[in-house]
């Protein structure tokens, strides 16, 4: 990492970890070497930095154009790697930059579902992340975030904040299963979808079993 990203990433974890109780699960999944797209579901713009916070690893980010209008902002976003991107149109300028980047062996972190969910159900998976994983030829982490949408209730300890890694989907398993590179896009952004998914049922498994967890201690307390 460069240096203003370590330390800006050390401060962000640490007042993360203490204002809102983050979790990290599974972060021996990311790779710590080589291309690679953490691939995570969306429900608030707190998502890129905080999981990029939890990514032991400096990201890559595609962004709206708009958000570059501002100069003193663009160029603070650009600090942080932050890549343009024209949403309306294929910015076939903007994939050449991304598949480079990944093919150098740097990190990026992309949205299967293209866009943030408003309502917190997921949404469905979108060709982009399996388009870029494929050309760049580099593995895809599903990525599991939770609370980012609602940090009050995170830093009552209500609702946790939750990020959680699973194991990576590999681009050339699929595509050897697939008719066409269209199809070997959607599967690959398809299966990364379905194991965040899963990850999502791992938390929920897991919040159900602390909480039986703290109400045993609250009633054997009562007891005593």
């Amino acid at each position: 990492m460069r240096f203003h990203y370590r330390i800006s990433w050390k401060f962000l974890r640490f007042v993360e970890r203490l204002l809102f109780g983050m979790r990290i699960y599974g972060d021996d999944k990311v790779p710590r070497a080589g291309g690679v797209i953490i691939a995570s579901n969306h429900v608030s713009y707190n998502d890129p930095p905080m999981v990029g916070s939890a990514v032991p690893r400096e990201l890559h980010f595609l962004a709206k154009e708009e958000l570059f209008a501002n100069p003193v902002f663009a160029a603070l976003i650009r600090s942080y790697n932050a890549i343009p991107v024209k949403r309306a149109t294929g910015d076939v300028g903007a994939l050449k930059k991304a598949v480079g980047l990944l093919k150098e062996g740097k990190a990026m972190i992309m949205f299967p579902e293209g866009t943030r969910s408003l309502s917190g159900r997921f949404l469905k998976p979108k060709p982009g992340v399996g388009m870029i994983a494929s050309m760049a030829d580099v593995p895809v982490v599903p990525t599991y975030v939770a609370g980012t949408n609602n940090l009050g209730a995170a830093f009552t300890r209500k609702r946790p904040l939750v990020i959680r890694f699973g194991e990576p989907v590999i681009p050339a398993e699929i595509r050897s299963r697939s008719g066409s590179d269209k199809e070997a896009y959607m599967a690959i952004s398809a299966e990364a979808m379905k194991r965040i998914k899963e990850l999502a049922e791992e938390e929920n498994r897991g919040k159900d079993s602390r909480e039986e967890d703290s109400k045993e201690r609250e009633d054997g307390s009562k007891t005593v």
